[in-house]
């Protein structure tokens, strides 16, 4: 655990190299100390359909999904580290942003 499940504008695949933001991403968790680096799971998904207000802005959304039972201190600092990981890659290029959150009692594995 954690999922990484990254959301992109797909255009994005012209402009940074997506296995890198992947890459980024994953250091980023790892660097946290918080999970065994064998269980950090990250994928991307292209978005070729989307809408972010009326410039049509590029965007990197990040969605942490963990197990219960972390504190809020670890959640933030998990959160500030993935998003300074992309800051290297994406400034100026996209809006990014990440979100941390709880799966439900009703994970299977």
């Amino acid at each position: 655990m954690p999922h990484c499940i990254i959301e992109y504008a797909a255009p994005l695949e012209n402009i940074i190299d997506i296995s890198k933001l992947v890459d980024e991403v994953f250091r980023a968790a790892d660097e946290t100390g918080l999970f065994d680096t064998a269980s950090i799971k990250v994928r991307a998904l292209p978005f070729t359909s989307f809408k972010t207000g009326a410039d049509q802005q590029l965007y990197v959304s990040t969605i942490v999904k963990l197990l219960p039972g972390r504190t809020q201190q670890q959640k933030e600092t998990l959160g500030k580290t993935v998003l300074a990981s992309k800051q290297t890659l994406l400034e100026g290029k996209a809006l990014f942003f990440v979100e941390v959150v709880d799966i439900s009692a009703s994970y299977f594995k």
